[in-house]
C-alpha cells in the first residue's frame, strides 16, 4: 500500500489490486475510525463512509492533484513505485 499524502489527519493511500474491481483507478482515505474509496476520474465515493466535511476535502484534493493521481496510478501498477502528493492547505 503506497501512502501519498496525509493532510488535516486524513490518510491516503492507493493500492492497485488484482481483479476485476480494482480495475478502475481510485484511492483509499482514512480518518476517525472511517474510511472510504474515490474513484480518481469523477472524485466519487465508491465505497465506505466518511465524516461530509472529510469527504468533500478529500474530494478537492482529487480535484486539485488529479494528473498526480492517475500517474502514481500507473506507476503502481507497471512498475510498484510511487511519489508523495502535496497535502491540502
Amino acid at each position: 500500500m503506497a501512502t501519498l499524502s496525509l493532510f488535516y489527519g486524513i490518510l491516503i493511500t492507493m493500492r492497485p489490486e488484482e481483479g476485476e474491481r480494482h480495475k478502475k483507478p481510485h484511492l483509499h482515505a482514512r480518518h476517525a475510525g472511517r474510511q472510504a474509496s474515490f474513484d480518481i476520474a469523477t472524485g466519487e465515493r465508491l465505497a465506505g463512509e466518511m465524516d461530509a466535511d472529510d469527504e468533500a476535502k478529500v474530494r478537492a484534493w482529487i480535484s486539485i492533484h488529479r494528473e498526480d493521481l492517475f500517474a502514481n496510478w500507473e506507476l503502481l501498477i507497471t512498475e510498484g513505485k510511487f511519489f508523495k502528493i502535496d497535502p491540502l492547505r
